[in-house]
């Protein structure tokens, strides 16, 4: 698949690696401010990103708005002030450069900065995000985020919303080929509908690329006793790469990498 310049093949899955540049993010909000200042410490950012990238990750998500559950939104414009600085630095490195964002002002400015992939939990409702997408031919990542209303399990629900996405995006213009679909761990849904998705959610029913961001999410806390999230985060994605999702996005980029190579080989 192409990613603007980029390709990737993936006859074995890749791993996306999480750059959080928030204040309160659910797992590491606040990772690379200043000490005491809401200030974004480049150096440490830009660090981190050619580690991740010298682990082995083929994906940098970058996010400057947190989407946790009651976290308090922001501007356009104090996303930008967040964001740009590490976009204009990273606009030739190797790997995929994606940005999670909603807002259209922020989806202008980073393609014009070079971004790769469009990573959207409202599934491009905005419609001038939408137009963005559809003139730059980017790839989408859509997410499921709706509580299930109906009577159906969590997967039938999964599934029937990105048949209709993909449907209602395709014809509004965006290839078909670039929508990346995303079931949404953690976000309105159950302990148990997170359970159900992680054991039974067939990806390989789908013709396009699945993402599985499952990295740290709360409800794993109930999976085990360790306080560290990270191996439990890794084993439960990899049944999700197992079940035919092909990208994973993670906060532990070493520790992924090194499991997804041992599994696929």
């Amino acid at each position: 698949m192409l990613f603007s310049k980029k390709e990737l093949n993936f006859d074995v899955p890749k791993v996306m690696g999480v750059i959080n540049l928030t204040p309160d993010s659910f797992s590491d909000g606040g990772r690379f401010n200043f000490p005491n200042s809401k200030k974004i410490d480049k150096v440490k950012v830009l660090k981190e990103i050619e580690k991740m990238q010298s682990h082995g990750a083929s994906f940098i998500d970058i996010g400057a708005e947190s989407t946790r559950p009651n976290s308090i939104r922001i501007s356009a414009e104090e996303e930008l002030d967040r964001l740009m600085p590490i976009l204009e630095e990273i606009k030739n490195i190797e790997a995929v450069v994606s940005i999670d964002s909603s807002k259209s002002e922020v989806i202008s400015e980073a393609i014009k900065n070079g971004v790769d992939l469009i990573n959207d939990i409202n599934s491009l409702k905005d419609e001038k995000s939408l137009e963005l997408v559809k003139n730059y031919k980017l790839p989408i990542c859509i997410m499921h985020k709706e509580k299930n209303l109906t009577k159906n399990s969590i997967c039938s629900e999964i599934e029937n919303y990105f048949d209709k996405k993909i449907s209602e995006l395709s014809k509004k213009g965006i290839l078909k080929e670039k929508i990346i679909l995303d079931p949404g761990f953690g976000f309105g849904k159950t302990t148990f509908e997170n359970i159900e998705i992680i054991s039974k959610f067939d990806y390989k029913k789908f013709e396009n690329l699945c993402l599985v961001g499952i990295s740290r999410k709360g409800f794993l806390k109930k999976l085990t006793r360790e306080t560290n999230l990270d191996q439990t985060s890794i084993t439960t994605g990899i049944i999700s790469l197992l079940n035919g999702a092909k990208i994973l996005r993670v906060h532990n980029v070493p520790m992924t990498v090194a499991m997804v190579e041992e599994v696929f080989g």
